[in-house]
């Protein structure tokens, strides 16, 4: 998991346009992304990694770019080993008790989201929200908050140069690979176990 034990340093910073509109940009979405995922909390990590391991089954939950970060994820958990469905394919079964959903929404509000992770509630469920907002509807709804909120690239929250909503994506996907790579290692998953369970219908 990241270093939470100090901030790394600020790269030094290079007028927009100076060596290229495209370098510019990568810098920006670099530095941001490293800000983000330098912020998320160990603890939250842990505990999400905990329910996952604890769960009979996971669903994954999502809508967008967030819905494409969470079941690249939920791709992954399968290659560890685990029951994993995606909410709303034709073949995910009932959702219910000593099982997991796992809801993934940047502003917390989608309205789909929310109303699936209270269903999920109302089934027995445990619901983890990761999102950008902690005081947002499905983070109340649910038993376990991430939180992955937006900074700049100099730390200043709220405050991404980026697209509404584009940092919490890419940040949302690179904390999810963080975790496979977390849990792979503290699970001693053997990597050529891992891809006897890849696809083969491609």
């Amino acid at each position: 998991m990241v270093d939470q034990s100090s901030k790394p340093d600020r790269p030094h910073e290079v007028p927009v346009g100076v060596d290229g509109v495209f370098a510019s940009a990568r810098r920006v979405v670099i530095r941001e992304v490293e800000a983000l995922l330098t912020q998320a909390d160990e603890e939250e990590a842990q505990a999400l990694a905990a329910a996952i391991r604890s769960a009979r089954r996971v669903f994954v939950l999502g809508m967008g770019r967030s819905k494409m970060a969470v079941d690249a994820f939920a791709m992954r958990l399968m290659h560890l080993g685990y029951s994993v469905h995606i909410a709303a394919d034709a073949t995910t079964p009932a959702i219910g008790p000593q099982d997991l959903l796992i809801a993934c929404s940047g502003s917390g509000q989608t309205p789909t989201v929310v109303h699936l992770a209270q269903a999920a509630t109302g089934a027995g469920a445990r619901v983890v929200a990761v999102t950008g907002h902690r005081d947002s509807a499905l983070a109340t709804a649910a038993d376990l908050v991430v939180e992955l909120p937006e900074y700049s690239q100099d730390y200043q929250p709220r405050a991404s140069t980026q697209f509404v909503g584009t940092l919490f994506e890419q940040g949302a996907f690179l904390f999810f690979d963080c975790m496979v790579l977390c849990m792979q290692e503290s699970d001693r998953t053997d990597p050529d176990v891992m891809f006897t369970r890849h696809a083969n219908l491609e």
